[in-house]
């Protein structure tokens, strides 16, 4: 009988750092991004239980508004507490990628939904200068391809075109 209990303590000594571990499903994060309403950088400048019940509200002063309607600064309504990846409180007056939901006017969010703020502003930010690079190169395809021409009807005029290779 003391074997086993002593065994059982042990495996739940083994396997406890697991279970208080944040559990987030992996979705990458364009996906989560693209399913949320509200997605901004911001620092935590305050916290206080919420007055609709259980729960947190969390005031961040935002650095940077990557997606929805969001002022300089905003109230984010938890259910729970909001910790980190390794399930520590969020630290106040650090940077930190929030995404959220609307609910009615409310920014509602859960820890599983904040993330760090460069992964969020590059999964944000869409690759910029495509347009000009296509022109430019449509630009230099018609330059050879009237060059090849032109050379193509001196040919045919009977006129040898000339190159300045040697043969």
């Amino acid at each position: 009988m003391l074997p086993r209990l002593l065994a059982t303590c042990l495996a739940a000594l083994v396997f406890a750092p697991g279970a208080l571990a944040l559990s987030c499903p992996n979705v990458p994060l364009d996906e989560r991004l693209s399913e949320v309403d509200v997605a901004f950088v911001g620092r935590v400048t305050a916290e206080r239980p919420s007055t609709l019940g259980a729960g947190r509200v969390y005031e961040f002063l935002v650095d940077q508004n990557v997606k929805g309607p969001v002022g300089r600064e905003v109230d984010v309504d938890a259910t729970t507490r909001l910790v980190d990846a390794r399930n520590k409180p969020l630290v106040h007056d650090e940077a930190l990628g929030v995404m959220g939901d609307l609910d009615g006017a409310r920014i509602v969010t859960q820890s599983c939904l904040l993330t760090d703020p460069g992964a969020l502003l590059a999964a944000s930010d869409e690759p910029k200068g495509n347009a000009i690079r296509l022109v430019i190169g449509i630009l230099i395809l018609a330059a050879v391809l009237a060059y090849s021409i032109r050379r193509l009807r001196k040919r045919g005029q009977g006129g040898v075109a000339r190159s300045s290779l040697r043969r």
